[in-house]
């Protein structure tokens, strides 16, 4: 008789495709799944951006994360997970556990498990972080890796024609047309479809390195130009969201990636592409400059309306309590005068007073509540001081503008721990194989997540970027090979 293929409960050969499923084809359904994410939460981002629907882009995340986990199921159950995965996936499945600790002992549970409307960074959020890590880490050849990058860089391309939009005074909805809580008009900043200028600037900067690199190393003509033009777009787009994050991350992705060039001695071929990008820094500069009176800026007073003089300004306080209060409603207005905050008065204009403001506030959370945290993604409710409804609270925040901070403040210190394991475990297995192989793809990929960790300091990500990370950091510490005895 015939071989016949294995079945599940007698099920036909034709039905049964998860037990005959080749690992090429399993690798291949993972890099599906992760490419589905770059399409449908951008979408699922676009009602948003004309009508207040906050469940939306939660939707994109929570229908593609649902894949995910499945597939990493069928990893496990397949025997395709390496073994050295093992200890990354514990360290993940402890960090969910912790923020089941965290739920128990949150302020509002129904926002722990799904996270506030239009932000959606409950447990849930985490779990499908897991399933992207997870599916990233099983992508099996460069081929596909390559692939994900490319559907990264059309992801960023798109959000800078959006931004485009956005950026000129054609009147294009854009929420950050103008920013109320600083009583400034006509300032057009970029949010593409991430939510907020802080998000985008994310985004682009960190998606330069591999642009950069791919268009100094690549042997594909047409691809050349592809890289080119998106280094082109995500610096000058980056830079114009005049957020630090955009501009500081933009300046560091550049060194980062002329430090790798000058390492593989590829200096010569590389000029005209970096001369690129420094162009694009320098015309967003400019542009940055001049916006005032292209724009029309201006701010009311009781004579009418004051112009704004031309120069380089900040906007991250203003874009914080615009994207958290008058956007999406998971915050109190912002307020100059803070004789009815009881934190004190700050000027949400200056760089220092905002993050001063922001980290010291989030302290005293970490100190109040060190091991649990308020609950994820409830940071402004330990913040409530006047009424138990959130926008009546002026100078609240449910983002505290660092990533670490925010998740000791919401999930605890042991979450911080966790989670800085994790990123020291990937940082050190992706070193360790990018200085045993010279590979552009390998190199671009660990300078952009090392990249991403640093900006962490100053940014805390959200469901439209921070998927983007863990797919990437999953490819990170793939790469690594252990060696015997080696306890990495």
């Amino acid at each position: 008789m015939p071989k016949t293929a294995k079945t599940i409960f007698g099920t036909t050969e034709n039905s049964n495709f998860i037990l005959n499923m080749t690992p090429e084809s399993y690798y291949a359904y993972n890099l599906k799944i992760l490419l589905g994410f770059l399409i449908l939460m951008p979408l699922f981002c676009i009602p948003l951006e004309f009508f207040k629907v906050y469940s939306v882009p939660g939707m994109a995340l929570s229908i593609v994360g649902v894949f995910a986990i499945v597939f990493v199921f069928i990893g496990f159950m397949k025997s395709e997970t390496p073994k050295k995965l093992i200890l990354p996936a514990c360290l993940f499945g402890a960090m969910l556990i912790w923020g089941l600790v965290s739920f128990y002992n949150s302020y509002n549970y129904s926002v722990s498990i799904f996270g506030e409307d239009g932000r959606n960074e409950g447990w849930l959020s985490i779990l499908f972080y897991g399933g992207f890590f997870l599916l990233g880490a099983q992508l099996g050849t460069d081929d596909n890796r390559l692939k994900l990058i490319h559907g990264m860089l059309w992801l960023g391309f798109a959000e800078c024609l959006w931004s485009l939009m956005q950026m000129l005074p054609l009147g294009f909805p854009s929420y950050y047309k103008n920013l109320e809580p600083i009583l400034t008009f006509n300032v057009y900043l970029p949010s593409g479809l991430t939510g907020s200028p802080v998000s985008l600037g994310l985004m682009l900067s960190v998606l330069l390195i591999p642009a950069l690199l791919e268009a100094v190393f690549t042997e594909n003509p047409k691809q050349k130009i592809l890289d080119i033009i998106c280094v082109f777009c995500f610096a000058l787009t980056a830079v114009r969201t005049q957020c630090l994050t955009g501009v500081m991350g933009t300046v560091l992705a550049v060194l980062i990636s002329l430090i790798c060039i000058l390492i593989k001695k590829s200096g010569k071929k590389s000029a005209g592409i970096l001369a690129v990008a420094v162009g694009a820094v320098l015309l967003g500069m400019l542009w940055n400059y001049f916006s005032p009176s292209i724009n029309g800026m201006y701010t009311p007073s009781a004579d009418g309306q004051v112009s704004v003089s031309d120069g380089i300004y900040f906007y991250d306080g203003s874009v914080m309590w615009k994207d958290s209060s008058y956007r999406l409603e998971a915050s109190g207005y912002y307020i100059k005068n803070g004789a009815e905050n009881p934190n004190g008065s700050f000027d949400a204009t200056s760089l220092s007073e905002l993050y001063h403001y922001l980290w010291s506030n989030t302290l005293k959370i970490v100190k109040s509540y060190p091991l649990a945290g308020s609950g994820p993604d409830n940071l402004v409710y330990p913040q409530l001081y006047q009424s138990l409804t959130i926008a009546a609270n002026p100078n609240t925040f449910d983002r505290c503008g660092s990533y670490y901070l925010q998740t000791a403040g919401s999930m605890g210190i042991p979450m911080l721990l966790l989670f800085l394991a994790l990123a020291v475990l990937t940082a050190v297995r992706g070193g360790i194989a990018v200085r045993k192989e010279d590979n552009w793809i390998h190199t671009g990929i660990f300078c952009t997540v090392l990249l991403y960790l640093l900006l962490m300091i100053i940014s805390t990500g959200g469901i439209t970027v921070t998927p983007l990370f863990w797919m990437l950091a999953g490819i990170c510490i793939s790469l690594y090979e252990p060696e015997k005895q080696s306890y990495v």
